[in-house]
């Protein structure tokens, strides 16, 4: 403890010395604040409480007395402005020397800014762990024993840990696993770019969303510098892509790709995809790419029954001081059915509050306190892929027929239909529905306005999109 103390009066001292030289910059002037501010609240705060909510925060600047602060999402800035915003803003205060103002901006993680201000100027080397290899762009908590294996998953799970053998050629290439949100697509690929990189960092694995590999592929063209994208991905021993169904409708993007999966896959490099659908629901995909991820295994994963949604929650409470009991556990299990990653937020805000205000969790204080996540998945339970899969179960038509050009009567109204209800029932924008049914933004428009007309002459049309709409809101 001397120690610490020793070492922060000389990083303040030298900070004060070196201020006054005017060798810190703008930059280095609000991270040691931040600093400074951290270790003031670290003191205050139980250990857990402290990792939660204080340690993923971002400083992103300090300009007219207000120092902006970055975190993950709009539920993380709600909960520190009602909980910890006088105290972060006294900290900041104290350690500026100076009356300072706070602002939060969502979109921000520490994993996205290397810029981040590092703990460690106050963490004696002797506190200094080894840290396991780790593979690039991953969560550090995604790997494969941290994933809860269930009826629902367990040929995923089978199946990348097979693929992890990086000692033996792929049994099935590529690996295709295709579900809704929140169900463990992106942890079982990240958990397999981990196991490869700690076994054998020599192994070139590549883990990227299709958004960020878009991104590369534009700036690829615009710096005139095409052959640099090429040669990072055709070089891959593992190609992992999260997301892939976002290459639907990006010509030049396809061809690209296809041209490097087959060079990875003649040469029996290891391909692992996924995407929110299986490849023949893919809209704007080119058939040939679609064989290509036919070819291989694809596998599906349904959301989590009731067992492994309670072995999620315990798994996930393993990581806190505090345990809820078992009739709480049940009611989290029982209300969120569908998104693993909400599952997991709620027992985090459940622990937290209990956390910060002591005494157990009892039913009463769990329904009051997840009220606000339990309202708004009944509002966004409600997807244009799920709308896609009841109106083409209606029209006994398969979900492929209203993302393909057909247009005979009996596809094109669904398809209609189907596209109202996604404008209606979700909050997607127009281009975003047009690229779910591979059409553009127009189209969207002129199928609502359609069915409109349709709804109030119509007889059986009325009574058809009666009955839909209520089966989309009791689903």
């Amino acid at each position: 403890m001397l120690v610490i103390v020793v070492l922060y009066r000389l990083v303040v001292n030298n900070y004060k010395i070196l201020n006054r030289n005017g060798v810190f910059g703008k930059m280095d002037k609000l991270e040691f604040i931040w600093i400074k501010a951290l270790k003031q609240l670290r003191n205050v705060l139980n250990e857990e409480t402290y990792a939660t909510w204080l340690k993923p925060i971002v400083p992103l600047s300090l300009n007219d007395g207000i120092f902006k602060l970055g975190v993950s999402d709009a539920f993380f800035i709600s909960w520190l402005q009602d909980n910890f915003n006088d105290m972060i803003t006294s900290a900041i205060s104290s350690a500026a020397g100076a009356p300072l103002k706070i602002e939060f901006e969502e979109g921000h993680s520490q994993e996205q800014n290397t810029d981040m201000p590092k703990e460690e100027l106050y963490v004696t080397p002797a506190q200094t762990k080894e840290q396991t290899p780790r593979a690039a762009n991953c969560h550090h908590k995604h790997t494969f024993s941290n994933f809860i294996v269930g009826p629902e998953n367990e040929f995923a799970y089978a199946a990348t840990k097979s693929i992890s053998d990086s000692s033996t050629p792929p049994i099935a290439n590529p690996l295709f696993i295709y579900g809704g949100t929140g169900l463990g697509k992106t942890h079982l690929m990240q958990a397999v770019a981990h196991l490869i990189t700690e076994e054998n960092p020599n192994i070139v694995v590549e883990y990227i969303s299709c958004e960020h590999f878009l991104n590369l592929y534009v700036k690829g063209i615009k710096e005139n510098n095409p052959s640099k994208f090429r040669n990072r991905f055709r070089k891959a021993d593992y190609l992992i892509i999260d997301d892939i169904h976002f290459i639907a409708g990006k010509i030049q993007l396809q061809e690209e790709f296809f041209n490097t999966f087959n060079k990875l896959y003649n040469e029996d490099r290891k391909i692992l995809l996924t995407s929110d659908r299986k490849p023949s629901e893919i809209g704007g995909l080119e058939q040939r790419l679609i064989s290509r991820f036919d070819s291989g295994l694809t596998v599906d994963i349904q959301p989590p029954g009731l067992e492994t949604r309670l072995a999620i929650l315990k798994k996930k409470q393993e990581e806190h001081l505090i345990k809820l009991n078992n009739d709480v556990l049940l009611f989290v299990a029982e209300k969120i059915s569908s998104d693993v990653r909400k599952l997991e937020g709620a027992i985090t805000r459940l622990l937290t509050y209990a956390s910060l205000k002591g005494g157990e969790i009892t039913l009463e204080i769990a329904e009051k306190i997840l009220r606000p996540i339990l309202e708004d998945i009944v509002i966004n339970n409600i997807t244009i892929e799920s709308i896609q899969k009841k109106v083409a179960d209606h029209f006994d038509l398969k979900v492929a027929d209203l993302t393909s050009s057909k247009r005979p009567r009996n596809i094109a109204v669904p398809r209609m239909i189907a596209m109202y209800f996604a404008r209606k029932m979700t909050d997607k924008s127009l281009p975003e529905i047009g690229r779910s049914f591979a059409r553009n933004h127009a189209t969207v428009l002129h199928a609502v306005k359609e069915i409109e007309k349709r709804n109030i002459k119509d007889e059986n049309i009325r009574y058809t999109m009666s009955i839909l709409e209520r089966q989309l809101q009791n689903s």
